[in-house]
């Protein structure tokens, strides 16, 4: 399913780093988050997942600020983990897919709205191909290719 970045979407970490990357994927979801044209959702697995990857590469104090500059910036919605885990422990049961997957497309499922991940990664290709999740899996790296 090709679509734009539009409404509501659960974003899985991997989307909020190419934000933070300053590449071309980033500056899109950038836009597409400034202009009001896309609402991301995440779990508070997912943040601390993205607090910790940007950690690694810009230092503690530095992801801190990044990250609770976002969260107050009010472009996303955090929503608590136990909200949605037992959805994502079900998947994790059923999936062999990264506990964060599994929380994205939870959440996805929680609130009736597509799950966005970065790029194609391998276990889920492998999971989609075997059988569909209840919600729309949406690849960015698509939606960016789908572009004029």
């Amino acid at each position: 399913m090709k679509r734009g970045l539009r409404g509501d979407m659960a974003f899985d970490t991997g989307v909020l780093l190419e934000f933070f990357s300053g590449s071309r994927a980033g500056e899109v979801v950038y836009r597409a988050m400034r202009e009001r044209r896309v609402f991301p959702l995440i779990t508070e697995l997912n943040l601390v997942e993205l607090h910790y990857v940007l950690c690694r590469k810009v230092g503690f104090e530095d992801a801190s600020q990044k990250v609770s500059a976002l969260v107050e910036s009010g472009c996303i919605q955090v929503v608590e983990t136990g909200r949605v885990s037992q959805r994502a422990a079900r998947l994790k049961c059923e999936r062999s897919i990264s506990l964060a997957d599994c929380f994205t497309i939870a959440l996805g499922e929680e609130m009736g709205i597509p799950a966005l991940f970065a790029r194609r990664e391998k276990e889920l290709l492998t999971e989609l191909d075997k059988r569909p999740f209840e919600v729309p899996i949406l690849f960015l790296d698509e939606i960016l290719d789908a572009q004029p």
